[in-house]
């Protein structure tokens, strides 16, 4: 079945099948009834059992002048439902040149984060003003053996270390699974890996980007007293798994090391002792832990000695609570003139039913809860990185409903 919508120059169509290219070619054929020309480029999200070459030998046989930026995805959120079985694929085509955004990507992630996102800032700097919308996407998967992963915080700061503090980053670190096990980018006709990839839009395009929260503290505050990395060694002078499997009076992991729930870290932004809602908070998921050595390993390593944090535990009815109350109001008519032409759901991978334990798909809620025809395409993904309070940061256990809009002219 091939789910399709379309309006102002975007097609988004999304499709499910064995056969890569028979997934491909479902698609694709929305593009081409009633006459239109080929696409200026194609957006795509793709499950992990997809081949991704297949995927690019099959648009470029179609369309061999359509730039094509693809990377993997753990899931899809369609226009009728979201899934994630691996064999998804989801498409935006983008159909005029007044709304198609400019492709840069660095592909040396395996060399540092840090410096790819300063590459990549400094390509965006020569040709954009600093507030220019920009949609950032990363392979996620550094190894498997070890489990090692991509720092979006590096990248994200290496952009900005370019583009100042305040540029209105959206974006995600893009995964093949929801066991993480590879991550991948399809950009300029050929397979990626390693890879930090932008797409800037033109100056009359602007976003709004909407974060979806759903952990509460569980916790009093513990002090970080020894950390390495994302590792952390010590909670108030001890070791922080003792400390955390303590607090939640149950094992955190299993004997061969995986969490047996999952749960977070959050770190308050503001005052310590003033009242705060989910929003408030910038969670980080416990990855994996070390039964001998007794410390945690967080999914970024931002956190720092001396923080002040607290263990945080999702809650599905605050996650679809929020996504039915949130979504509704974002979508709602507006008074500004600005004209929204495309929706993308960054939602992470942890808040799909089967990893959050609610009966309810959070991403069908989102859809659900949508309030106009703007064409929609959703993805899960391993990191969500949007603006909050003052500036973009990566966040865990987020869904992040990012429109773009044409301003008035």
């Amino acid at each position: 079945m091939v789910e399709v919508i379309q309006n102002a120059g975007i097609i988004v169509a999304a499709s499910k099948g064995l056969s890569t290219e028979s997934t491909v070619v479902s698609c694709l054929s929305r593009f081409v009834e009633g006459g239109r020309n080929a696409p200026c480029m194609l957006l795509l999200f793709a499950g992990g059992l997809h081949d991704p070459a297949v995927i690019l030998d099959v648009i470029a046989a179609r369309y061999p002048n359509t730039r094509i930026v693809g990377a993997s995805a753990a899931g899809i959120i369609g226009p009728e439902g979201a899934a994630y079985s691996g064999l998804e694929i989801g498409m935006v085509a983008f159909m005029h040149d007044d709304l198609t955004p400019k492709l840069y990507f660095a592909n040396t992630l395996a060399q540092g984060d840090l410096e790819a996102g300063r590459e990549l800032g400094r390509m965006i700097h020569q040709e954009h003003a600093p507030e220019a919308t920009v949609l950032l996407l990363y392979d996620s998967v550094l190894s498997v053996e070890p489990r090692r992963l991509h720092v979006a915080g590096a990248v994200v700061r290496g952009l900005q270390d370019v583009l100042g503090i305040h540029a209105p980053i959206t974006g995600a670190g893009v995964l093949t699974d929801l066991a993480i096990t590879d991550g991948w980018m399809v950009l300029d006709g050929a397979v990626r890996r390693h890879v930090a990839a932008a797409l800037v839009f033109p100056p009359e395009v602007t976003t709004e980007a909407v974060v979806l929260h759903a952990c509460r503290p569980i916790s009093a505050f513990m002090t970080i007293t020894g950390i390495d990395g994302a590792e952390i060694l010590t909670l108030d002078g001890r070791r922080a798994l003792d400390v955390i499997e303590e607090r939640l009076d149950m094992p955190l992991i299993s004997e061969a090391g995986h969490p047996s729930r999952i749960m977070t870290l959050g770190l308050k932004l503001g005052e310590q002792w003033n009242s705060a809602g989910p929003e408030d908070y910038v969670n980080r998921l416990i990855l994996t832990a070390n039964r001998q050595t007794g410390s945690i390993t967080l999914f970024e390593p931002d956190f720092f000695e001396g923080a002040l944090v607290q263990l945080m535990q999702n809650d599905p009815e605050m996650m679809l609570q929020t996504a039915r109350t949130q979504v509704a109001t974002a979508t709602s008519s507006r008074s500004d003139g600005a004209t929204p032409f495309l929706r993308l759901y960054i939602d992470c991978a942890g808040r799909a039913s089967i990893m959050s334990g609610s009966e309810v798909e959070e991403a069908d809620v989102v859809r659900g809860a949508l309030q106009d025809d703007v064409p929609f395409l959703g993805f899960y993904s391993g990191v969500e990185i949007a603006p909050m309070q003052g500036f973009s940061r990566p966040l865990d256990w987020t869904g992040v409903l990012m429109t773009l809009l044409v301003r008035a002219r």
